[in-house]
């Protein structure tokens, strides 16, 4: 794992803990996406597991239905072992955290495995917008290429994305810039 995202991870599960023992879930959800913009860079798995994980777990909260306290000691777990630079335990304490918000309830199963699966086309639909291919993502989400350009195909962020410059513009701008 990478210093830099070792780092974010540790400040977003540092800043996960203080929210969700304040039961804030919009900013859990938050930082879902502060560990987004790694996963688009490095191509890991572990910025992605936690930012599905704090997706994930922004989505229960709302619902009301979940042993903070049991989450809360998972994730204090994970930040442990990451402090320590136990990456093994760190993954199975993200793995374990993502298998109680999953069995919170045994109605709400299948309402959390699709809450995650959501989140995993989400944060896979944000990683696109970073430059990874649709492959690529899906390999890392662990989703089908089909799965994740369908979430693609509904959403909106290719029109909210900048008009791209002509080629004949870029060329006279590095003339003009060059002095040729």
């Amino acid at each position: 794992m990478e210093e830099v995202v070792r780092q974010d991870i540790l400040e977003v599960l540092r800043e996960g803990l203080v929210a969700l023992h304040g039961g804030d879930a919009f900013r859990i959800k938050e930082l879902s996406n502060n560990v987004i913009h790694n996963a688009s860079i490095f191509q890991d798995e572990d910025s992605l597991g936690i930012a599905v994980l704090m997706y994930a777990l922004s989505k229960v909260m709302e619902r009301g239905r979940l042993d903070i306290a049991e989450v809360e000691r998972l994730l204090e777990r994970a930040k442990s072992a990451l402090e320590a630079y136990n990456f093994e335990n760190y993954r199975m304490a993200i793995k374990v955290a993502v298998r109680k918000i999953s069995e919170a309830d045994s109605r709400l199963k299948i309402f959390v495995s699709n809450v995650i699966e959501q989140a995993q086309l989400k944060k896979g639909c944000k990683i696109c917008m970073h430059g990874v291919s649709v492959g690529r993502t899906a390999n890392i989400l662990g989703v089908s290429r089909w799965e994740l350009m369908q979430y693609l195909g509904r959403t909106t962020f290719h029109e909210e994305m900048p008009e791209t410059v002509k080629a004949t513009d870029r060329l006279q701008f590095a003339r003009k810039l060059f002095g040729k």
